[in-house]
């Protein structure tokens, strides 16, 4: 009975001593704990005008335009973008948390530098020493030059010039939008209705007028001293600046 009673006593207290031994050991053994790190981040957008453009962070290549990049750090970073014949485009760009930083480049092409052509001097032809550079009044059979505002008129050496000559036939003023003529004696004039191309000397039998306005479009027949029968007229809208002369005998 009494050995009974003494190893319960000692089971008794082994089971205490187990239960302080791990107690003691709950205490000492250390707690991990888990921790995760946070980084705070941003995204970036870039777009280009014209698109596909490289866009490079730093020195890194990312992508090409348009280009959305998620989860950057934040921070500052610079921004490069390249496309053939265009100018590189930099610009910094802050990264913020939670914050959407955006780039809108527009590019501007590489203009190539144009040389100016030099042209060679034009040669000027060589003058004819038998050839005059201009021809003179007495040459122009076919037209007459208003280059004045008053001129007299030989027609039996076809001269048309400023200056009267005791030959001359007719003399004239130039308007705006009609030449005034004055026969000399003993020359007459009279006007047609008709252009100087298609008058005949039949036309110009009635020849016997000493002073008449010729306006575009009309023919003014001349009968000279000499017997010599001339059409003068032409065709401008503005004011007279050249006649044509037609000999009908």
């Amino acid at each position: 009975m009494k050995n009974k009673k003494f190893l319960g006593i000692i089971v008794f207290l082994i089971v205490i001593s187990l239960f302080f031994v791990g107690c003691k050991l709950a205490k000492e053994e250390p707690v991990t704990e888990i921790t995760e790190e946070i980084v705070d981040t941003g995204a970036l957008v870039v777009e280009s005008s014209p698109g596909l453009a490289e866009v490079y962070i730093g020195e890194e290549y990312k992508g090409d335009t348009p280009l959305n990049l998620y989860n950057l750090p934040v921070g500052a970073y610079e921004i490069t973008l390249k496309k053939q014949g265009y100018a590189d485009f930099k610009k910094s760009a802050a990264i913020k948390v939670g914050r959407t930083e955006e780039i809108d480049a527009t590019l501007t092409p590489i203009v190539e530098e144009i040389k100016p052509k030099i042209e060679e001097p034009t040669k000027e032809p060589e003058k004819s020493a038998e050839a005059p550079e201009s021809a003179p009044p007495s040459a122009q059979l076919n037209k007459i030059n208003l280059s004045s505002f008053a001129m007299y008129y030989d027609f039996g050496k076809m001269e048309f010039t400023g200056l009267r000559t005791t030959t001359s036939d007719l003399f004239s003023r130039k308007y705006d939008t009609y030449v005034y003529f004055t026969a000399l004696t003993p020359t007459k004039m009279y006007v047609l209705t008709k252009p100087v191309g298609e008058v005949t000397k039949e036309d110009c039998i009635f020849a016997d007028t000493a002073v008449a306005p010729l306006f575009s479009d009309q023919t003014l027949c001349v009968k000279t001293g000499e017997g010599a029968v001339i059409a003068i007229g032409g065709n401008w809208k503005t004011m007279p600046t050249e006649l044509e002369l037609k000999k009908l005998s």
